[in-house]
């Protein structure tokens, strides 16, 4: 605001410094003579249009009626522009049209003008602060307009007087042309005194004008001190009682809720809903009221007429999307395609659905922190669903171990709503987009796991394949494996003859693991291998190479 001020008045400063157009090289006529002029002025138009009266009852021919009352409506005219300028030359540019006008009279204001006398007081001010350079521009321009017409007036009368001064030097008078040249010289004569007395007016109220204005830098210190102490107050208590409102009817409405706990029955949910989205509007609409009363109390159209107009436009803009507002409407009664405690799927990601406001908040117990944060818009766009009590959040957490599409073995170091951090290869690092990590054959090992093997043994042994040595072998593998973790990560050893293969006897060896053993999953293959081989060789079973018997064909 201070900087449009400042710019509007360096503005006016400049056309305060225009210079004002200078009359011809003669002195200017005192007020007095102006005056008198425009009495005579006055007189003379009043005596044509008499003149013109009795010419239009003597007239016959409908055309000259007309021309004879298009004349006197022109004297009349310029007669009430004489009046005018006699009684602003006298008084000061004051005028009597509105001391005149009968206010019962009047007739009723439309709607429209209801509207505008509303506006009025919001325009009041800055009009004031143009209004200055404004009339000073607009005489400096009617001035310059006037002088250019009494330079052609003059030019005209120069003309006739050279025209007139030939005629007297010819011997022979033409006494009708004579006539006609000193009629013209007559017409000019009047409409140069007539601009004469235009030019004194208007410099009149151009010293009223400069008189009644200060100096530029007063008036900027005026207007900036306006604005600070009075609109700034205004505005200060207006935003004040603003949240005072806001804030203690909320403030009041919770603490009411805790006394009367009306969301603690489920039956009542719906109701503790409505209220919600009653109480927030009520009091917003309360609180806005305020504020009003506020400026209303201070009389400060200017600031009240902008709020309501600020008011008006977004009532008018939330009744163009009202069919919007009223689905955000019924998602914020829990009553949409999203409800609260419910889970909706982005990316491929499970999150639930907090209390539903302006923003939701969703939440994943699995990714932690604050999660996400959706405006009522986008979240409308999804549908949630209930979830189960021990349905799963996530494929894994936090510094579990996964095997990644079969092949990679890796460590989930720290999960966020965008990637998921691994660690495999030793210590290598990777980001992967969570939708990513969604799409991909993610096996966790934090639950628990398998490890098998397959050991051949020769053909000799073929008594003792299906009882002694799968529990021989079993044992021994059992005692390796213990040599290597707790007895309680340990959950099973399955040994097991599998099939008669065409150069051995094959058995399945099983190691069933606690989750807690996942960082050792790559070597506990290589365990159960150590472990088959040494039984084998400690029994002195036999671990057959594959053979092919070849027999040679009689003739």
């Amino acid at each position: 605001m201070s900087l449009l001020l400042t710019s509007i008045l360096l503005a006016q400063e400049a056309v305060e410094k225009a210079p004002v157009p200078a009359l011809a090289e003669q002195a200017a006529p005192t007020k007095r003579a102006t005056l008198s002029a425009l009495l005579a002025t006055r007189e003379s138009l009043r005596a044509g249009m008499e003149e013109q009266r009795k010419k239009l009852r003597s007239e016959i021919t409908e055309t000259g009626k007309q021309d004879v009352q298009a004349e006197i409506e022109r004297l009349e005219k310029r007669r009430l522009e004489v009046e005018r300028d006699f009684n602003a030359l006298v008084t000061g540019r004051q005028s009597l049209v509105d001391l005149t006008s009968d206010p019962v009279a009047q007739t009723p204001m439309k709607l429209q003008d209801e509207i505008g006398q509303l506006l009025i007081p919001v325009f009041s001010d800055l009009r004031d602060v143009t209004r200055r350079p404004q009339e000073l521009q607009s005489l400096r321009q009617e001035l310059a307009l006037l002088l250019s017409q009494k330079t052609q007036a003059e030019r005209a009368l120069d003309d006739v007087e050279v025209l007139l001064g030939e005629l007297k030097a010819e011997p022979e008078k033409d006494a009708s042309l004579t006539k006609e040249l000193l009629a013209t010289r007559e017409r000019w004569q009047v409409r140069r005194d007539d601009v004469l007395n235009r030019i004194a007016v208007i410099e009149n109220e151009l010293k009223e004008v400069e008189k009644d204005a200060g100096s530029f830098w007063s008036e900027l210190g005026r207007q900036v001190t306006n604005f600070i102490f009075v609109r700034g107050a205004n505005i200060a208590l207006a935003l004040l009682a603003f949240l005072v409102v806001l804030f203690g009817l909320r403030g009041a409405y919770y603490y009411v809720l805790k006394l009367v706990p009306v969301k603690k029955y489920e039956k009542l949910s719906f109701s503790s809903r409505l209220l919600d989205v009653v109480h927030k509007g009520v009091s917003v609409v309360l609180a806005v009221a305020a504020a009003l009363l506020v400026l209303y109390a201070r009389g400060d159209w200017l600031l009240g007429g902008l709020a309501l107009f600020a008011v008006g436009a977004m009532v008018m803009t939330a009744k163009s999307g009202i069919s919007r507002h009223m689905e955000d409407l019924q998602m914020m009664l829990n009553l949409g395609q999203v409800r609260e405690g419910e889970r909706i799927y982005i990316d491929g990601v499970p999150w639930r659905v907090g209390a539903i406001h302006m923003f939701t908040q969703l939440t994943n117990i699995v990714i932690g922190g604050s999660g996400l944060r959706l405006p009522l818009d986008i979240l409308s766009t999804f549908t949630s669903r209930p979830s189960g009590l021990d349905e799963p959040w996530f494929p894994c957490s936090k510094r579990s171990y996964v095997i990644i599409d079969g092949s990679l073995f890796a460590q989930v170091t720290d999960i966020t709503p965008d990637r998921v951090e691994l660690v495999h290869g030793g210590g290598l690092k990777r980001w992967m987009p969570i939708g990513e990590f969604m799409k991909a054959d993610v096996s966790c090992l934090s639950g628990g796991f398998a490890r098998s093997m397959t050991l051949g043994l020769d053909y000799k042994h073929q008594a003792q394949a299906l009882k002694e040595i799968p529990e021989l072998l079993k044992a021994d593998v059992r005692k390796a494996l213990l040599e290597t973790m707790r007895e309680e990560e340990l959950v099973n050893v399955i040994v097991e003859f599998e099939q008669a293969a065409d150069s051995s006897l094959n058995f399945i060896i099983v190691g069933v693991f606690t989750g807690s053993q996942a960082a050792n999953y790559p070597n506990l293959t290589r365990v159960l291998q150590r472990a088959a081989l040494d039984s084998a060789t400690r029994h002195g079973w036999n671990i057959p190479f594959p053979q092919m018997v070849l027999r040679k064909a009689e003739k």
